[in-house]
């Protein structure tokens, strides 16, 4: 999907420690400049800004600063990860003292508070720049499990599921669940993601499933290989794709469960519950 630029739009969620905003765009081949910011108002014209966050070609620079009704210094360390023709991911990350940066993965700067980043309700791009994803990132760090997470606007084509974790030591089973409401008991469950060690007359076998009208469907259980250890970490993504969800496990491809339950905006929530210890939990 490709979003017009300039690109001003209000930010589905308040800011707080763990949410992230993640960029996926090309820089223009003549491009000069441009700039992602996180302002109070669609733009920094009339609003002041927390972030401004501007890689500048001319100078091989990336200005970070604020606008409070002036613009306030500027930050420039960190070298320059951007060039012209290529393309780039940026990710924010709010932590509670600053903003986290990283492009391409690679961790950039923090760029500390000088607004309250609770006062940021839009997300304004400008400049030499083609934007094709833009998603914003539920973080939850070690949760206690069984966990019950409200997906924030409900399930979307385009969004991803990411959970990382370590089975526990001795573990039967834990299970992954995307559920129609807040109850796995009591709601249908549009994808049910079972790994099974050793639980009934299953073995090493991972269990996808779904449930409506509190009956069970029929069980898909083919696999090329059982993906899970117990004490080794593991980090499952769920894709959600017009035609069902694609699973990866440890960057791996994994299995495709075509969508049952239509359509997949019914989804409202994340449901994980078993033998196993969370370490991270995001919805992109």
């Amino acid at each position: 999907m490709a979003y017009p630029v300039p690109y001003s739009a209000p930010l589905p969620f308040t800011l707080a420690d763990g949410k992230e905003i993640i960029i996926d765009g090309v820089v223009a081949p003549y491009c000069s400049r441009f700039s992602i910011n996180l302002c109070a108002g669609p733009t920094f014209d009339n609003f002041d800004a927390a972030l401004h966050f501007n890689p500048r070609f001319e100078q091989n620079e990336v200005v970070r600063t604020h606008k409070c009704g002036n613009w306030g210094p500027e930050e420039k360390h960190g070298g320059f990860p951007f060039y012209r023709g290529a393309a780039f991911q940026l990710k924010i990350v709010v932590r509670h003292h600053a903003f986290q940066i990283y492009v391409n993965n690679n961790y950039f700067t923090d760029f500390n508070h000088r607004l309250a980043k609770e006062a940021v309700r839009y997300l304004y791009i400008a400049g030499d720049v083609s934007i094709n994803r833009i998603a914003f990132s539920d973080v939850i760090i070690n949760p206690a499990v069984p966990l019950t997470l409200p997906i924030s606007g409900a399930l979307q084509h385009g969004k991803q599921i990411v959970i990382q974790g370590v089975p526990r030591h001795g573990a039967q089973r834990f299970n992954v669940n995307l559920v129609c409401g807040p109850s796995f008991d009591g709601c249908d469950v549009a994808l049910h993601f079972d790994a099974r060690f050793n639980f009934g007359s299953c073995h090493n076998t991972v269990v996808r499933n779904h449930k409506s009208s509190g009956s069970w469907g029929g069980e898909e259980t083919h696999a090329n290989f059982f993906p899970f250890s117990c004490n080794t970490p593991f980090e499952i993504r769920i894709y959600v794709e017009h035609h069902g969800y694609r699973v990866t496990v440890n960057n791996q491809h994994f299995t495709e469960f075509n969508h049952r339950i239509h359509p997949v905006q019914r989804v409202s929530h994340l449901n994980i519950q078993g033998d196993v210890n969370l370490s991270q939990v995001s919805i992109q």
